[in-house]
């Protein structure tokens, strides 16, 4: 049998009532499914969903099309089956024979129990503490989505089977019930209630949804639309902001597609979810509380981020709640819409908060990074068992497809996509639909468009978006100027091998022409590997030093390449005055470079470095932000080289402005969402050691040692981004006193566990080799009561110290030649030893190869096994992440030396090296951080903290 529902019979309505008595600690329900059905095929079984179910009564009547009141002739000589596999459960006649015919309709009516659970999957419950009284107060709530409303009531759990439901909630009279529609009829009866609902409109089981609680709600209503916030009694004064924001963002909706919310209330209710951020269901969102309990003071960023997943979840009332895609398939056609209008419509609500630029940062740059690993998958991709559907609720899903659908939405002109999408939701309304549907309503937008109508594309909008639905990869555009005959060849392709084209929308601004305000397509460039077009095709006005820009604002979903004399002439205008070019493709300029610098593809460093000198004069961080980790992968590439010292000094001049520039802003204490810049520059400044960046951060990371001074109170608008950067960058370089005496801390203080793990995670960025060894000596101490740090959990940590302290790398080398005999009894040393392998420098690969064999003999004597097997003395794995920096270093070390010493004056040396001697008479030369990676151990840290 199929994991597929059979297409023979179809829901028309569903009566449910639900019978439960969480007051009492009671975690089953009684259910009552009544659905009336119609059989659209003949057949000899009705086939629908239903799981975790047991003292199921079934009774079935055959209605009578002509007398639609008439309760039904019962139907007799019925069993029924249940197919595991599908979750399946199937209703048939005892003798197998043809007994539902097409045109018919049946009323099904199904008793059982089912059980109310613990995790967000179909019905669960959460407690509550009442704080007056310390008594706990159970509620109830629902998680139907993807494939959960089988788990509440037995149903067709496919999205494309959309019904109008009729929801009836048996429950304690001391709490309330909220649904996906209005309160019908409230009857009380003893200590129970019954709350009845209003039907529903069409719309699919992954919908369906109920709270019972004793919440209560602020509400307002506007335009005729009821919005209300729920939560505990407790904490229900703490939703008036957010309210506030979806009663605009509901109108802001409406406005910009033209299209009417189509229910007549909205509820937002506030749960402690323990998975999961919330719920579109319709007419009643569900929300982890502390994305819409807030009040002020409040952290920009979060405040901002907290509207923006608020905002997602009010865009799916129109795209996955009015239209619903027909299968998982298209789940992106829910999550990709709601992504980015998730942010679109927040940076319409709120203009000064540069909502898009955190688009950037949130979203594309992790679907440009997905994109290009091996695991790639096309937005549009059939799944069928349980476990894939929830797999393509993904970065596929959200993030590339957000990118994609803000391409053309701004490829196809953003008010005529617009208008597009507003006939794609009037059309399919309360139905269902695949991508062909959205693409055909946007090309009947685009040929009503007097500046589209007459483009040759115009009739091949499904061809040009599926080019990019069915694609794994990310295309790489390359721009390569002709400047003897004024031509201009294009080139596309992946990074992968696979053999995929795209119809790609390019846009273009020149020296003659600098206006990145227009963004839609200038010329639609074909699935083609290479295409020339001359200057005049194009319609471009180019001298031989002017520059050219593709990709205005980078509104386009794809990488840019330009070939070196085009870099030189844009590397004029950015030191001439970079403001003529747009921030975003300042920017984009170093992500798209990126990608050939660290895989050594790049023709000539010293165009890059001619670009970098701009930066001195750059006021929008979020520039350095793109820059930084190339500027990780160039330290970490020269710095065993005679240029590594040129390289710093360079630094140095680039960023100190910069950090004055972010210092006042801090200083001043203003609010802002460019937080997370403002980190990677305060980084970038010390470890190019600024002064003033190395002084402040060790200020502000001793008093908050030493003096329980709170970074919280000094910036409590950037707290979150910059504790961990403060602390980190403030304890590079300690003297031996001070070194000594944070070792004193970290082992008299027992109680505050915050102060603990945010030493243990700063103190690992010291410069000094001295320093990094006690240090690694206290983590792998096996009898000391100082760390909080298991054996498996130090040893992870070892390894993130490896990668991400260029400076501990032959430190952590040294502790473990001299304690692998201790280190090998534990069940992850092989997988750390296997991963650090991977860097170690050609020139020390024979002592390598020493410390393997003496290892490999260890572990074969004292007949230790692992899962994993020791890396081969051979493999071509040794040394692999380091080979690149390498062979970067032997292509363009001498160019970059050559070129940083015509840049910079050096009248006399003296003073730059006795700068550079003072600090490393206490360290050794500076180590890097990945800040993605630091994020990500420092959350492991802190959940081993709090087991």
């Amino acid at each position: 049998r199929s994991l597929r529902l059979p297409n023979d019979t179809y829901p028309l309505s569903y009566l449910l009532h639900i019978s439960t008595n969480i007051h009492l600690g009671d975690w089953q329900f009684n259910g009552n499914a009544t659905i009336d059905i119609e059989i659209r095929r003949s057949t000899n079984e009705i086939v629908l969903h239903a799981k975790n179910f047991s003292d199921i009564e079934i009774t079935l009547r055959l209605l009578d099309n002509a007398r639609p009141d008439d309760v039904g002739e019962l139907v007799e000589d019925l069993t029924h089956t249940y197919d595991p596999k599908g979750t399946f459960l199937v209703i048939h006649p005892r003798v197998n024979y043809q007994a539902f015919e097409a045109g018919q309709r049946y009323r099904l009516e199904i008793l059982y129990t089912g059980v109310i659970g613990t995790r967000p999957m179909g019905l669960y419950w959460m407690p509550y503490e009442n704080p007056s009284t310390n008594a706990t107060v159970y509620v109830a709530a629902t998680q139907s989505e993807p494939t959960y409303a089988r788990l509440i009531f037995p149903c067709y759990d496919e999205p494309a089977f959309k019904s109008n439901y009729t929801i009836r909630l048996t429950h304690s009279s001391s709490l309330n019930a909220v649904s996906n529609m209005p309160v019908q009829e409230l009857h009380h009866h003893g200590e129970l209630a019954t709350t009845t609902f209003q039907p529903t409109p069409p719309m699919s089981t992954y919908l369906v949804a109920f709270v019972i609680s004793n919440f209560e709600y602020i509400s307002e209503t506007y335009h005729g639309v009821t919005q209300r916030i729920y939560s505990s009694p407790y904490t229900m004064s703490t939703g008036r902001l957010a309210l506030n924001n979806t009663i605009r963002t509901v109108a802001m909706l409406e406005d910009y597609f033209g299209v009417s919310y189509s229910l007549p209330k909205l509820d937002h209710v506030a749960l402690k979810k323990n998975q999961g951020a919330a719920m579109e269901n319709w007419g009643l969102i569900t929300f982890n509380e502390a994305i819409i309990l807030y009040q002020h003071p409040k952290n920009v960023y979060q405040l901002t981020k907290e509207r923006i997943i608020a905002n997602h979840e009010i865009s799916h009332q129109w795209f996955g709640n009015l239209v619903s895609p027909e299968w998982w398939t298209y789940v992106w056609l829910n999550e990709g819409f709601a992504t980015y209008f998730g942010y679109l419509i927040t940076d319409l609500i709120y203009p000064n908060d540069h909502i898009m630029e955190l688009f950037v940062r949130n979203e594309a740059e992790y679907a440009y990074s997905r994109s290009s690993l091996i695991t790639a998958r096309p937005m549009t991709h059939y799944v069928e068992t349980e476990p894939d559907i929830m797999s393509v609720f993904d970065i596929i899903s959200y993030k590339r497809a957000a990118c994609v659908i803000k391409m053309f939405h701004h490829a196809f002109h953003q008010k005529t996509f617009a208008r597009g999408i507003g006939e794609y939701l009037n059309k399919f309304q309360y139905s269902v639909v695949n991508e062909l549907d959205l693409f055909d309503s946007l090309q009947l937008a685009l040929l009503k468009d007097a500046r589209f109508q007459h483009q040759s594309w115009v009739h091949m909008v499904r061809e040009i978006m599926l080019s990019w639905s069915h694609s794994e990869w990310l295309p790489i555009v390359s721009v390569i100027r002709n400047y003897e005959n004024d031509t201009i060849t294009f080139r596309q392709h992946s990074i992968h091998t696979k053999n995929e084209l795209w119809w790609i929308p390019l846009n273009f601004a020149t020296s003659q022409s600098p206006s990145f305000e227009q963004t839609h397509v200038d010329y639609f460039m074909p699935p083609l590997s290479e295409h020339t077009l001359s200057l005049n095709e194009l319609q471009l006005d180019l001298g031989g030093r002017d520059w050219l820009i593709v990709n205005k604002q980078q509104t386009g979903f794809y990488h840019v390449v330009y070939d070196m004399e085009n870099l030189r002439a844009i590397a004029r205008q950015l030191q001439l005055n970079h403001t003529v070019i747009h921030h975003s493709n300042r920017a984009a300029l170093f992500q798209d470079l990126a990608p050939l610098i660290e895989h050594n593809e790049i023709e000539s460093m010293e165009v890059y470095f001619e670009l970098l000198k701009y930066l001195e004069f750059e006021d929008q961080v979020f520039s350095w932000e793109r820059v930084a980790p190339t500027l990780q992968f160039l330290h970490s590439s020269l710095y065993d080289t005679t240029s590594y010292s040129l390289f710093r000094q360079f630094m140095r001049r680039l960023i100190a402005s910069s950090f004055q520039r972010v210092l006042r802003t801090l200083n001043a204490g203003v609010s802002s969402i460019d937080v997370f810049s403002y980190s990677e520059l305060v980084e970038s400044a010390c470890q190019a050691e600024v002064p003033e960046c190395l002084s402040y951060t060790k200020k502000l990371a001793h008093d908050y040692i030493f003096k329980n001074s709170s970074l919280e109170i000094i910036y409590p608008d950037h707290y979150y981004a910059l504790h961990d950067v403060i602390l980190c960058q403030g304890l590079r370089y300690q003297s031996y006193e001070e070194f000594q005496s944070l070792i004193n801390v970290l082992k008299t203080t027992q109680e505050n566990l915050n102060l603990r793990e945010d030493m243990i995670y700063a103190m690992r960025c010291t410069q000094n080799p001295q320093h990094m060894l006690h240090y690694l000596n206290l983590l792998i101490d096996a009898n000391s009561t100082d760390s909080v740090l298991n054996e498996k959990e130090t040893l992870l940590y070892i390894i993130y110290v490896f990668k991400t302290n260029v400076a501990s790398r032959s430190v952590i080398w040294h502790l473990i030649e001299h304690n692998y005999k201790t280190l090998a009894r534990s069940s992850v040393f092989i997988q750390i030893f296997n991963d650090i392998a991977e860097y170690v420098p050609e020139r020390q690969k024979d002592h390598f190869t020493m410390l393997h064999h003496k290892i490999e003999e260890y572990l074969q004597s004292e007949q230790i096994s692992h899962k994993l097997p020791l890396i081969e003395k051979d493999s071509s794995r040794i040394g692999k992440k380091i080979r690149i920096s390498e062979q970067f270093a032997e292509r363009f070390e001498h160019q970059i030396h050559d070129w940083l010493l015509k840049e910079l004056p050096q009248p006399d040396n003296r003073e730059y090296y006795a700068a550079s001697l003072s600090v490393e008479n206490s360290s050794d030369r500076p180590g890097g951080l990945i800040q993605t990676a630091s994020k990500m151990l420092r959350n492991a840290l802190r959940a081993s903290l709090y087991v």
